[in-house]
């Protein structure tokens, strides 16, 4: 004998929840909030002046987005693994390099899903059909010249690591990677930079 109240009628036999669904890796990027920003030394010089560690925005990933859909680079395919760089990083190397390319933006698509905790030993082939060289210094994961999927505290930036989606995960990025990238190239912590050779 039970004695629980039931409302409403008996779930037949044929019926069954759906699995969650969650956003694809596009509309994720799309709403989430990318880096965290800080004023750095332009903080002093505002009005009212603000201190360089106090936080100033969320950083957006909309220009790799848009380089990506340009471009025709598909971030709803099953199966991939974004490196995403975030606005102020894309400003940066377009300042220098120009504009991202296909090339460029099919290089952080990684073909596989990759959590951070096996960026060491998977084998990180891109879209775009070359490697990502993997390095661990500084107590940071580097892909080629950024690093990637990085915690820290004010006033240093955070980014992003182990972000899912329907069809893949999200890795943050400090800077964008680029194809024919090589530690002898003379990028951050290569044998070509300055600072290493000192």
């Amino acid at each position: 004998i039970s004695s629980a109240l039931v409302v409403g009628s008996r779930a037949g036999h044929g019926s069954r929840m759906s699995a969650p669904m969650m956003a694809n890796v596009a509309d994720t990027l799309a709403t989430m909030q990318g880096p965290d920003l800080y004023w750095e030394e332009i903080g002093p010089l505002q009005d009212p002046p603000k201190e360089e560690s106090d936080f100033k925005e969320y950083d957006t990933f909309s220009t790799f987005l848009a380089a990506c859909q340009q471009h025709g680079i598909d971030l709803n395919q099953p199966d991939i693994t974004v490196l995403a760089p975030g606005n102020v990083a894309c400003e940066q190397f377009s300042a220098v390099s120009g504009p991202l390319t296909k090339e460029v933006c099919a290089y952080h698509v990684i073909k596989g899903v990759v959590n951070a905790d096996q960026l060491a030993s998977a084998a990180l082939t891109t879209l775009e059909g070359s490697t990502i060289t993997y390095r661990r210094m500084f107590r940071k994961d580097f892909l080629d010249n950024a690093f990637c999927g990085q915690p820290s505290s004010p006033p240093r930036t955070s980014y992003c690591a182990n972000v899912k989606a329907d069809n893949g995960l999200i890795h943050g990025l400090n800077e964008v990677i680029y194809p024919g990238w090589s530690e002898s190239s003379g990028g951050y912590g290569s044998e070509g930079d300055a600072a290493t050779r000192a």
